[in-house]
């Protein structure tokens, strides 16, 4: 296992140079592409904490000319991905050439078994695609446990199951889960071209400015909500003419 004290050097511009790392070897496909002769890479997003740090990723992943998928939480408790705000930035990331997919928490249906999939992932699924019109081709699951670990299907609900017996068996993995590198370490898999088929998974929050721990992270961006909701009720009053009291 990795030193969770790697997470030093989660920055965006040591983002960006791994994504120009990954483009010397590696072409970025989509989930609904067949990988060819040439090595390819999934590039993929669980966006568990924050919108608006996805779409600084995007930008920076739009300039450096390749395409993620960003797989997005209907059920979040650090945001609401059908309030105006984070719809339009998925918006955003889609005008930018990304993808989206469905971040699937099948803990909230409390599910036992596979069967007991379909309906909710494609009730998640027709929100997504209410919401933002284009096509969900694959999903992830979030916070994957014992149940998840038994769904090894290709597809459910229409969508490709990026946890299958396929990118298990078939597929280099490397995840920065939990703010640092769990497993492997993307710049030296990436470095050492280990893996002709790769799934690499960043989530976005981890990667600021400044490197800074994991929690600290999380508190920042639970903390920036905050401000953005008050700041917003301090607004409706405002132009409504109503006094705002405080005490």
């Amino acid at each position: 296992m990795s030193d969770p004290g790697n997470y030093a050097e989660f920055t965006r511009t040591r983002y960006r140079e791994l994504i120009q790392l990954a483009r010397q070897h590696y072409t970025f496909i989509r989930y609904t592409d067949t990988p060819g002769a040439q090595p390819s890479v999934w590039w993929r997003h669980d966006v568990d904490f924050s919108v608006h740090a996805a779409l600084r990723m995007a930008e920076i992943e739009a300039e450096e000319g390749c395409r993620a998928t960003y797989f997005l939480l209907l059920r979040s408790q650090f945001y609401n991905l059908l309030e105006k705000p984070v719809v339009d930035r998925v918006r955003d990331i889609l005008a930018l050439g990304h993808d989206i997919g469905l971040h699937f928490d099948a803990g909230f249906y409390e599910l036992t078994a596979e069967a007991q999939l379909e309906e909710p992932l494609s009730f998640e699924r027709s929100v997504l695609l209410k919401t933002f019109d284009r096509p969900i081709a694959a999903f992830a699951f979030h916070n994957p446990g014992s149940f998840t670990e038994t769904c090894l299907g290709g597809s459910y609900a229409g969508m490709v199951n990026v946890y299958s017996s396929y990118f298990r068996s078939e597929v280099g993995y490397v995840s920065d889960s939990n703010g640092y590198w769990r497993h492997q370490s993307l710049p030296e898999v990436l470095a050492a071209r280990q893996h002709d088929r790769l799934q690499a998974l960043t989530h976005p929050e981890w990667w600021q400015e400044t490197a800074m721990p994991p929690r600290a992270r999380v508190e920042r961006c639970v903390r920036g909500r905050a401000e953005a909701t008050m700041s917003d009720y301090d607004r409706t009053l405002e132009r409504a003419g109503r006094t705002n009291v405080r005490e």
